[in-house]
C-alpha cells in the first residue's frame, strides 16, 4: 500500500502561510489588549483598596498624564508620618501597620466620594482625587484631614498612639502638566510643610501667584523665550564695607518681555518651577554667567571678583545638575572656587535625599556656597557648625530691623563672632543709605550689597 502526499499548489502554500500569520498576529494582539486591560483593572483595584505600591502609583499617575487634556483636573496629597521607624520599632510591625489601616480608614470617610489611597512608602500615604477642587476645598479637606489623622489611636496592646503628619498637595494644572515636574512640586509642598511644623500642610499649585490667565499667558510664552533670546542676565556688585571695593557679583535672571518690558523673577519664577523648565532655565542661566566671567577674567586676572548665583530647591532636585556645572565650568575653563552658588536656608538642612547629594557634591567639588536669607535664631546658628559654607547673606528687612531692635543686634553680634570661628564672610543685603552703611561698619559686617552700592544692571554697565 502506497501512502501518497497531498501537494499544494505554490499559491495556496502562499496563502495559508499568510493566513495563519494573521492570526497568531490577532491572537497575540487580543492578548495584549486582555492583560493590559487586567493590569488597569488589576491597578484600579489596588489603589480603591489603599494597597497598591509606590510603582503601581507612579504608572497610574503617568497615564492620567498621559492622557490629560485641558479639561484635566485632579489633586493629589501626600501624608509623610513622622517619626515612623521608631513607632515600628517600639510596637512592631504589625501593630504599626494597623495604626497606618486605621489611618486610611478615616481618610476614606473623609477624602471626596471616589478618592483613591495608596500606601506609597512605609511612612507615607497618597490620596488621589479625580475633582476638580477649589483652594479653599482643599485647604478644608487638608485641614480636617490633620485633624482627624492626629486623633488618638488605639493599638491591640491598649496603648493609644497619636501620629504627627505632614502634607503636601499639588493640583493639576495647564502649566503643570509635566510628570516629573508635578512630582517635584509635591515634594516641596511638603518639605515647606515640614518647615512649618509637625501637622502642617502646604498647597503648591497654579494659582499661589495670583492671576491664573497672567500666568497661563507667561507659561505660553517661556517656552519660546530662550530661543527668541528674550532671558538676560543682570548683575549687582556686592562690595567689602572696609575698602569700598567690589569683591562680587550676584548673577540675577530677567526676562526682557517682548511687550512688558524687563519682567523680575517674582512675575515667572514659580511658574517655571512648577513646570518643571527652571532646570534647562537655570543650566543656561549658569553657562551664560560662567561665560561672563570667562571674558571678565581676561582682563582682570588678579581682581579675585566671585560670580555667584541662587539655586532653587528644585534644581537641587535635578539629579543632573552637578554634572550640567562640571561639563560647562570645563568648557570656558573656569574654576568651581571662582563661582558661589547661593542656596536658601532651609535647602541646606533638607533631608531629601537628591538635594543633600547634590549640596555635598557641589561643595566637595570647590564651589563657593552661600546661604542666602539666613534665619538668625539660635537653632540656626546651631545647625550652621555643621555646615562648609563661605558666605552668609541677611536679607534687607533684617538689617533694617536691626537698627531699631536692640535685641536683633545682638544676634547680628553673635553671628559675627560665629563667622570669626568658622571663617566665614557674612553679606548684608538691601543697603540703600549711608546710615544703614555706617551701621553695618559698626558691627564689623564685612560686605554689603543694595541700591547703595548699585543696582541690577546688564553686564556691560559694570564693565563685565
Amino acid at each position: 500500500m502506497y501512502l501518497q502526499t497531498l501537494a499544494l499548489k505554490p499559491g495556496v502554500s502562499i496563502f495559508l502561510t499568510i493566513l495563519i500569520l494573521l492570526l497568531s498576529g490577532a491572537a497575540i494582539f487580543f492578548l495584549f489588549l486582555g492583560v493590559r486591560k487586567d493590569r488597569a483593572r488589576y491597578i484600579s483595584g489596588k489603589l480603591k483598596t489603599g494597597t497598591l505600591d509606590k510603582e503601581g502609583f507612579d504608572e497610574y499617575l503617568k497615564k492620567r498624564f498621559a492622557s490629560a487634556t485641558k479639561h484635566t483636573h485632579f489633586t493629589v496629597f501626600y501624608v509623610e508620618i513622622n517619626d515612623a521607624k521608631p513607632l515600628q520599632d517600639s510596637f512592631g510591625l504589625k501593630q504599626y501597620q494597623n495604626a497606618v489601616a486605621t489611618l486610611e480608614d478615616r481618610f476614606y470617610k473623609l477624602f471626596p466620594r471616589g478618592s483613591r489611597i495608596c500606601r506609597y512608602e512605609y511612612d507615607a500615604l497618597v490620596i488621589f482625587c479625580d475633582e476638580d477642587l477649589g483652594k479653599k476645598e482643599v485647604s478644608d479637606i487638608a485641614s480636617f484631614a490633620l485633624v482627624e489623622g492626629h486623633k488618638p489611636i488605639g493599638l491591640v496592646t491598649r496603648v493609644r498612639v497619636e501620629l504627627d503628619l505632614n502634607m503636601g498637595i499639588a493640583s493639576f494644572s495647564a502649566f503643570n502638566a509635566e510628570y516629573e515636574g508635578f512630582k517635584q512640586s509635591l515634594q516641596l509642598a511638603l518639605a515647606t510643610s515640614k518647615r512649618s511644623g509637625l501637622n502642617k500642610f502646604t498647597i503648591y499649585s497654579s494659582d499661589l501667584m495670583g492671576s491664573d490667565t497672567e500666568e497661563y499667558q507667561y507659561y505660553q510664552e517661556i517656552k519660546s523665550a530662550i530661543e527668541a533670546e528674550e532671558f538676560t542676565l543682570y548683575y549687582q556688585p556686592i562690595v567689602d564695607l572696609q575698602t569700598s571695593k567690589p569683591v562680587g557679583y550676584e548673577t540675577l535672571l530677567r526676562w526682557n518681555h517682548k511687550t512688558l518690558g524687563v519682567l523680575s523673577p517674582a512675575k515667572f519664577l514659580t511658574i517655571i518651577e512648577q513646570s518643571g523648565d527652571i532646570n534647562w532655565v537655570g543650566t543656561w542661566a549658569f553657562e551664560k554667567m560662567v561665560s561672563t566671567y570667562a571674558s571678565h577674567r581676561e582682563t582682570n586676572i588678579s581682581n579675585g571678583i566671585v560670580f555667584s548665583m541662587n539655586l532653587s530647591p528644585k534644581q537641587l532636585m535635578n539629579p543632573k545638575l552637578v554634572d550640567d556645572f562640571r561639563r560647562i565650568l570645563h568648557k570656558y575653563r573656569v574654576d568651581p572656587s571662582e563661582i558661589c552658588l547661593e542656596i536658601v536656608e532651609f535647602a541646606m538642612f533638607d533631608k531629601v535625599p537628591q538635594v543633600k547629594d547634590n549640596i555635598q557634591h557641589l561643595t566637595q567639588s570647590g564651589f563657593k556656597m552661600a546661604i542666602d536669607d539666613f534665619g538668625l535664631e539660635m537653632s540656626s546658628l546651631k545647625m550652621l557648625e555643621n555646615l562648609q559654607v563661605d558666605y552668609v547673606k541677611l536679607d534687607k528687612s533684617f538689617v533694617d530691623q536691626s537698627q531699631d531692635d536692640f535685641l536683633i543686634g545682638g544676634v547680628v553680634d553673635t553671628l559675627v563672632g560665629f563667622a570669626e570661628q568658622k571663617n566665614f564672610r557674612i553679606v548684608a543685603e538691601g543697603v540703600e543709605d549711608d546710615v544703614t552703611l555706617e551701621f553695618l561698619k559698626e558691627r564689623k559686617i564685612h560686605c554689603g550689597q543694595g541700591y547703595f552700592f548699585g543696582k541690577p544692571q546688564p553686564p556691560e554697565e559694570y564693565n563685565l
